[in-house]
């Protein structure tokens, strides 16, 4: 074999060599694309997963603070009525002590005419 012949054999020995170099790094390239994409895929089912989560935990604490609402104003309504109630019956009570204390005047007074009718007779005639 010629030098020609064997220079021309070591190139195509290097030749093919660089194609299987390119070959493997697409390879290697392909399979980094697949590995990031795979990556990219999971991510985003991940981040779909906890959306639906955190939709359902907010479902529940949305439930929650309305029953606890409703619970608060049912309270706050009663207790204005027995608030209501307490007035009815504090008013009810002020009106009667107004009665009593009107019908006290009224008899002092009385009893006041009285006793100035009762000091006119016996006070002694006025010296003039």
């Amino acid at each position: 074999m010629t030098d020609f012949e064997q220079a021309t054999l070591a190139a195509q020995h290097v030749a093919l060599w660089i194609s299987a170099a390119g070959v493997g790094a697409t390879f290697l390239s392909a399979a980094a694309a697949t590995v990031a994409a795979w990556g990219i895929w999971y991510g985003i089912r991940a981040m779909v997963r906890a959306n639906k989560d955190r939709a359902v935990i907010l479902d529940r604490q949305r439930e929650a603070d309305e029953r606890r609402h409703e619970e608060v104003m049912a309270a706050h309504a009663e207790a204005m009525a027995e608030g209501a109630h307490r007035h009815e019956e504090a008013m009810a009570a002020l009106a009667i002590q107004g009665r009593s204390l009107e019908a006290l005047i009224a008899g002092l007074e009385r009893q006041t005419a009285s006793l100035e009718v009762v000091v006119e007779r016996t006070a002694p005639p006025a010296a003039g």
